[in-house]
């Protein structure tokens, strides 16, 4: 009983010592013995056609001996002769299905079918540019047919042809014996290599199979997960460079947590930037209106005042509405097309400034994470010509094309500006709202560029690549 457990043991220490390569060659076994299954259909190949050319060439053979004897009766129109001849031939060959004669106008001169000759056999395959013999494969009732077609001679004169058909059938039984036998080594050698697949399969997998189950571990979120292979190969190997991937991963995950909360924060800034800040900023406008209407025209302060509480509680709502979508998953559903349409009409009511909105292609398309930092872009945008541009005009298109990518383009009639100095002169607020529009483009894997000329307006054009939703 000790002897069989320490053989026992000595093979399972044996089987932990193999090297991958001993496990490959194993593996190698089984792929010879499929190249040899390769080379048995190969063999399968080249037999069949040999078979086909030794057919073709024994009907060959028998046309020209046909062509040869029938010289004299060809010129002499001896029919009778030519009969026995074709006839004489099919009785002595049980491969060949016909035999006939045509003369070089076409006519027949003899042929072997007893129920008469068929329509248009003689048109299926001619003699072409003095060839020596031609052959074609005719689908017929009794089977697929080799026609040779070889000439009747005089010197360099043609006097005639002689067609001959030899019947595969022979070919075919010869195949299918063929065919059998291949099965049986076929399958024999599928039944060794499943058992040797099996065995090798076995022997790969194995440390393999907790490779995979701690990588399922680490899926869960436990980067504590230590394998123990004893094998001394590359899996072997393998295991420990992952116990040291589960290491620096857990680092990883750590700095990435890190810089997550940052990237969070950096987005509930252009968040409030966007919609806060900027409404803020209004009702600052309107207080310093006020301020000027209570010297000059003290009876249209109540009116401002009225809108200026308007703006608050518009204010306070997008507050609200930023609260909220800080709590909503990013995917929540935002129609960009409503909220567009709908800012761009209260735009128009409130500045005084007419926006041509064109947009064209599947806006639908349009990824429901990128559609709310595409609108607060836009909106940017236009906040910017409100305060900056003194424009009358403005056209916003945007256009989805079939590359999978959103352009849009917004121009304005305004004054235009020195883009540089723009950047570099800005007060820390509007600095922001230039560095907001190109820090959400660049998030969203596209781009955006500023053209401004003095005293001919502005162009911002934004291209954003996405993919289409999936049905």
């Amino acid at each position: 009983m000790f002897k069989n457990l320490s053989s026992i043991n000595k093979i399972k220490s044996l089987s932990v010592n193999w090297g991958l390569r001993k496990k490959i060659l194993l593996g190698m076994i089984a792929l010879l013995l499929l190249l040899g299954l390769t080379i048995a259909l190969i063999t399968h190949t080249i037999l069949l056609k040999v078979l086909k050319t030794e057919f073709q060439h024994k009907g060959i053979s028998l046309s020209r001996s046909i062509a040869a004897n029938s010289l004299v009766d060809v010129l002499t129109q001896n029919t009778l002769r030519l009969k026995k001849l074709v006839e004489d031939e099919k009785r002595l060959d049980t491969d060949i299905a016909y035999v006939f004669i045509i003369d070089s106008s076409g006519r027949i001169l003899a042929h072997t079918f007893n129920q008469g000759f068929p329509v248009g056999l003689t048109k299926v395959n001619n003699l072409i540019g003095g060839k020596e013999f031609n052959i074609q494969t005719l689908d017929t009732q009794l089977g697929f047919i080799y026609d040779i077609a070889v000439p009747i001679l005089l010197e360099k004169s043609l006097l005639g042809q002689v067609r001959i058909g030899i019947l595969q059938n022979r070919i075919q039984k010869t195949i299918n014996a063929i065919n059998l036998v291949f099965m049986g080594i076929t399958l024999l050698i599928m039944v060794i290599g499943i058992f040797l697949a099996y065995k090798v399969s076995s022997l790969i997998t194995r440390p393999i199979s907790k490779l995979v189950k701690a990588t399922q571990s680490i899926q869960k979120g436990d980067f504590s997960t230590h394998i123990d292979v004893q094998a001394k190969d590359e899996i072997g190997l393998l295991a420990s460079a992952f116990n040291d991937m589960s290491s620096h991963l857990n680092q990883m995950v750590r700095e990435v947590e890190r810089l997550t909360q940052y990237k969070e924060r950096e987005r509930i800034a252009l968040d409030i930037h966007d919609g806060c800040a900027q409404d803020i900023a209004n009702i600052i406008k309107r207080i310093e209106l006020c301020e000027k209407l209570l010297k000059i025209d003290p009876p249209r302060v109540l009116a401002e005042l009225e809108i200026l509480t308007e703006s608050a509680r518009d204010a306070l709502n997008k507050t609200r509405q930023v609260i909220s979508d800080l709590k909503l998953p990013h995917e929540t559903d935002f129609n960009l097309l409503d909220h567009l349409s709908s800012y761009v009409k209260n735009y128009q009511k409130e500045n005084d400034i007419s926006v041509q909105l064109d947009i064209s292609g599947a806006i639908d398309n349009i990824p429901l994470d990128k559609t709310k930092p595409i609108f607060y872009i836009i909106r940017e945008a236009l906040n910017n010509i409100r305060k900056h541009a003194q424009a009358n005009n403005v056209e916003l298109r945007l256009e989805c094309n079939r590359n999978n990518e959103l352009t849009v383009h917004i121009k304005d009639d305004g004054q235009g500006f020195d883009i540089n100095e723009a950047e570099l002169s800005a007060s820390g607020f509007e600095k922001l709202g230039l560095v907001s529009m190109r820090q959400r483009a660049t998030s969203l894997g596209g781009a955006l560029a500023i053209n401004s000329v003095s005293k001919q307006g502005t162009e911002v054009s934004v291209n954003i690549p996405f993919k289409r939703k999936e049905s």
